[in-house]
């Protein structure tokens, strides 16, 4: 059980993913679902170099092997046309070589969604078993899909940019994970990037961007909605209402914004520590 979902913005490609696996029905443990290749260039590409990134529901163990297989067969490749079609046949190989391994119904289900980013360009991509369809604007897949589907139905576009499709992102997996059964853990989000580096993005940042979501969903949900669409409402109340509500959302973004500047601060830190190293100043003699 799980939710994936893959967002096409206006620079790029944004996978999420939660990280819940359920075990014989029984027990729950968390399982990183998403995953980015080359793993060791993210945050350092270039818009023209190759990466993929992918998450799958369904099968664990055989969602590891398609990737692993496809990633070797893909990563030799010269252009990004060449990437995505060597993509598809890989998929469609593997499930092709073990289907005569497993007896005949016994193959693993999954599915999964992807994307390819390379010289400039982006594609994202379903995989149903072995049937490979591109997607023009977004997919989801898991026990959470019908919420995901429902929430970028209504909020996603094209043109978002890679900042607010990586907050759709997030708000897609906060949903998903309070109301629908299967889905839980962390929130997983990566970028792949047409115009700059691809990028894993941090769990403190998700985690801010989903606390301020949190609390931006239930100042419109609950203060501003109903009074809103109610025409019979006092204007009077109505300027009140609309007032708290502009106040306090100006409030949730002024501390997310200071909680990001305090990570990014934290960021510059570690590294600079990490370029100082060990050394110590000399002792006096």
């Amino acid at each position: 059980m799980t939710i994936v979902a893959g967002l096409r913005c206006a620079n790029g490609i944004v996978l999420c993913a939660d990280t819940q696996e359920t075990k014989n029905e029984l027990s729950k443990i968390n399982v990183p679902k998403l995953r980015i290749e080359p793993w060791f260039k993210a945050g350092k590409d270039s818009p023209e170099e190759l990466m993929i990134a992918v998450a799958g529901a369904g099968d664990g163990p055989f969602i590891d092997k398609i990737i692993e297989r496809a990633w070797e067969e893909v990563s030799v490749v010269s252009s990004f046309e060449e990437a995505c079609s060597e993509m598809e046949r890989s998929i469609k190989d593997i499930h092709e070589e073990y289907g005569h391994i497993f007896q005949p119904g016994y193959l693993p289900q999954v599915r999964m969604i992807y994307g390819i980013k390379m010289q400039g360009n982006s594609k994202l991509f379903t995989a149903f078993g072995p049937v490979v369809n591109e997607k023009s604007n977004f997919d989801s897949v898991g026990a959470g899909y019908y919420m995901a589907d429902f929430l970028a139905t209504r909020m996603h576009s094209n043109h978002l940019s890679i900042s607010q499709a990586i907050t759709l992102a997030a708000y897609i997996l906060f949903q998903c994970k309070e109301n629908v059964d299967g889905c839980g853990g962390d929130s997983h989000i990566v970028v792949l990037n047409e115009k700059g580096s691809s990028q894993i993005i941090s769990p403190l940042q998700v985690n801010i961007t989903t606390q301020t979501l949190k609390e931006v969903d239930e100042v419109l949900s609950y203060l501003l909605l109903l009074p809103s669409a109610d025409a019979q409402f006092p204007e009077e109340e109505f300027s009140d209402v609309l007032q708290t509500a502009v106040n306090a959302l100006i409030a949730y973004r002024r501390d997310a914004k200071k909680n990001l500047e305090r990570w990014e601060d934290a960021k510059k830190q570690l590294k600079l520590n990490s370029l100082l190293g060990t050394v110590s100043p000399k002792k006096s003699e």
